[in-house]
């Protein structure tokens, strides 16, 4: 009986189905160890291809090896080992093995097929075929008699769970034995099928206590930096120290703009995983931008181990590809199940995977324990989302040895209380006092106008010699910019409507005029607030979330070059709902401060987001997804609702610069679209909603090339200020730049 088959190869050089089986169970069962978890790893692998013992799957494995120009379809060999799961164990354990087992090339199904057809696991386990009985009888008794399970603490330990958490938490158990198996399935069939590709993945076995050096080591090239501003900076290393060796869970990091969050962050992560003997850091970030920002920072800082420390992961990287010298051979590998020592990626990646279904989505899981997880501005987290998220990262913590780090300079009031019973519970503060950190960095003062008309703000803005401007859409970013250009060549423009070469140039072009003493002017959209480092002496905000209006602070006055730069929010009635409403918020926060900026009144800002919005924590109502009851789960349903970015866009290649012309014209024109083609798209690339995308198309502006990449065919709709620009006087109502 055989697992695999290899090509123009005898029989004898085949895979075994019982070494196979033999070879999943004991790397799944330590996959699973780290969630002490082994005896189910163990049974899942064991039992994942019982089904390949049936006379009929053997007959076709022969006939697909002879003749494999034929495309046929093997027979069921997943629902055996489901089955006899479900037989063995009935109730929540069988069925906990059977979603793993019967989805392992699949993905995890719902319990009942809302469609009407039959790939729900119930009718799974319900499946009457020969070929089930005939593997289940060819299979050795050694392989089907095995004794139950034992259950796992974090499974016994939930005895005490409100029945409305428990169905979740039960769910990511069967999520994270799945992601065992399946990784342990994938690693094994390629050492045998692709030992190259297989030998790709090896690196160096590198101790957290070699990569805490490297960073000690980097550390000291700043440490006889003096002044105010690197003074905090040491202040708040030392604060991660002493804390790092506090015992595993929910922590906070409070610390300004400008205070060296992602360094000391880093510090703490791996003294905490030194010391608790922790596996890895994973780091997690709103916005693509900043996290390949933070990409190369740490590279950099392990420069000196090799290319094989951080791995970046998210969808920009995976199309940038083998050119690009951050991409290598390894990194495309190790992004498949995060086998790497330090992970940088982004919010979407990490919270989407611990609800999704597929096999490549879930394949990493089981690496996420026991590791250290640092949220970025943890602000960001998705609000309609905000309960089911909050549940699975308070269970990475309790149940699989994580650590959480919610790290930002405007916390989010996140704690429990009576009037938000989905908070966290013992979330431990690491900086010691992060009032008077905020109060030493404070470089900004902070004014309001109301009533401000487009005109006399831009009277206003071309006053001032330096100025930035930063509104809420991509509508009103170009109408204002309009207003104040002139032939200096020093007003700018920054939006989503600009593809990422185009934004580069324009950002590097800001900075160049920055560096001497003549003026510049900058319009943008929030695209200037992603981590972009940039300094202005006076900034304009459009009135926002607070969170927003101290991020824009975050780029006045940055180096702290002028006594105080000035921070100027100004009413405005281009906005989106969801702006309006968080606008709404923080205006309520200027009445109730007299410091609007001050930590309490940002906590007080969260608690109004926040708190008051209850019918939102859960808005597509996943928790009901997870039911406790006997386990009948919808794992594909929820994948499906849970998105962190609600307003999906559609890609449009456009013609900037030459490099751009010619990319489109290669893009319409070339017979077989190759990896590279799509490579170099990445720069190029504007986000669109549907009703642009629409008018783009009926107007004959865009064109859809190889079935799926829609191309911009009229050079005049993108402007060398500001971007594609909407479809012959189409307006994009829905323009709003995160």
């Amino acid at each position: 009986m055989y697992a695999h088959t290899l090509k123009d190869r005898p029989e004898a050089d085949w895979e075994l189905l019982s070494d196979h089986l033999n070879a999943i169970a004991r790397d799944a069962a330590d996959f699973a160890s780290y969630f002490e978890a082994s005896d189910f790893g163990r049974l899942a692998g064991l039992w994942h291809d019982l089904g390949k013992y049936a006379d009929a799957f053997q007959s076709y494995l022969r006939e697909s090896t002879a003749s494999p120009e034929r495309e046929r379809r093997g027979p069921d060999h997943s629902s055996a080992g489901a089955q006899l799961a479900a037989k063995c164990f009935p109730g929540e354990i069988g069925r906990l093995l059977a979603y793993g087992i019967a989805g392992h090339h699949t993905g995890l199904a719902d319990w009942i097929d809302d469609g009407g057809g039959t790939s729900g696991l119930r009718d799974r386990l319900a499946k009457d075929i020969p070929e089930i009985a005939d593997a289940l009888q060819r299979a050795t008794g050694a392989l089907t008699c095995q004794p139950r399970p034992a259950l796992p603490p974090l499974i016994s330990g939930l005895k005490d769970t409100p029945r409305k958490e428990l169905g979740l938490r039960l769910a990511l158990f069967g999520r994270m034995l799945f992601s065992c198996l399946v990784d342990a399935d994938f690693l094994s069939t390629e050492r045998f099928m692709s030992p190259d590709r297989s030998a790709g993945r090896s690196r160096p076995d590198l101790s957290i206590a070699t990569l805490t050096a490297a960073l000690n080591a980097h550390l000291a090239q700043f440490s006889d930096a003096s002044g105010p501003v690197n003074q905090v900076r040491a202040s708040l290393q030392a604060d991660c120290i002493r804390r790092a060796g506090d015992a595993p869970g929910l922590f906070s990091l409070t610390a300004p703009t400008g205070a060296g969050k992602t360094l000391s962050s880093l510090t703490f992560a791996l003294r905490h995983a030194e010391t608790h003997g922790l596996c890895r850091i994973i780091y997690a970030l709103p916005f693509t931008s900043v996290t390949e920002q933070t990409a190369a920072t740490f590279r950099d800082v392990f420069a000196p181990l090799g290319t094989t420390v951080v791995l970046e992961h998210h969808s920009s990287a995976e199309d940038r590809g083998g050119e690009d010298e951050t991409q290598t051979p390894w990194s495309r590998l190790a992004a498949e199940n995060w086998d790497a020592p330090v992970i940088v990626t982004t919010n979407v990646q990490l919270l989407e995977s611990l609800f999704a279904s597929r096999p490549s989505k879930c394949r990493k899981l089981h690496n996420i324990a026991r590791s250290v997880i640092v949220l970025d501005e943890a602000q960001a987290l998705p609000v309609q989302l905000l309960h089911p998220t909050l549940a699975v990262l308070d269970e990475l913590a309790r149940g699989y040895g994580c650590s959480i780090v919610l790290s930002s300079a405007t916390q989010p009031a996140l704690n429990r209380r009576t009037d938000f019973e989905i908070g966290l519970t013992h979330v431990r503060e690491i900086v010691s006092d992060p009032d008077e950190m905020a109060r030493s960095m404070r470089r900004v003062r902070l004014r309001r106008l109301r009533d401000l008309s487009d005109e006399d703000l831009a009277e206003r803005l071309l006053r001032e010699e330096r100025v930035l401007t930063i509104v809420n859409t991509k509508g009103h970013a170009a109408s204002l910019f309009r207003r104040i250009r002139d032939d200096t060549l020093a007003t700018f423009h920054l939006s989503a409507a600009m593809c990422a070469a185009h934004r580069s140039e324009v950002l590097h072009r800001i900075r160049e005029v920055l560096a001497g003493p003549g003026p510049c002017r900058l319009i943008s959209t929030q695209v200037i607030e992603a981590g972009v480092d940039i300094d202005f002496p006076v900034v304009y905000r459009a009135m926002a979330g607070l969170d927003s209006i101290v991020q824009a602070g975050g780029r006045c006055n940055r180096e702290g070059h002028l006594p105080i730069g000035e921070l100027i929010t100004f009413d405005t009635t281009q906005s989106t709902k969801q702006i309006e409403r968080q606008a709404k918020d923080a205006a309520e926060i200027f009445e109730l401060f007299d410091d609007a900026l001050s930590l309490e009144a940002i906590e007080r800002y969260f608690q109004l987001h926040l708190w008051h919005r209850q019918s939102e924590w859960d808005k597509y109502n996943i928790h009901s997804c997870f039911p406790a009851l006997r386990c009948e789960f919808a794992y594909r349903k929820a994948a499906d609702l849970y998105r962190v970015i609600e307003d999906s866009t559609h890609a449009v290649v456009v013609p900037y610069g030459d490099d751009g012309a010619k990319l489109c014209d290669t893009l319409r024109f070339v017979d077989k679209l190759a990896r590279e083609h799509l490579r170099a798209a990445q720069r190029y690339i504007v986000g669109v909603r549907d009703r642009q995308l629409a008018a783009l198309f009926s107007s004959g502006a865009c064109e859809l090339v190889h079935d799926s990449i829609a191309v911009l065919r009229e050079p005049k709709l993108y402007d060398v200020h500001l971007g594609l620009l909407p479809a012959f006087g189409t307006p994009d109502p829905e323009g709003y730049c995160i």
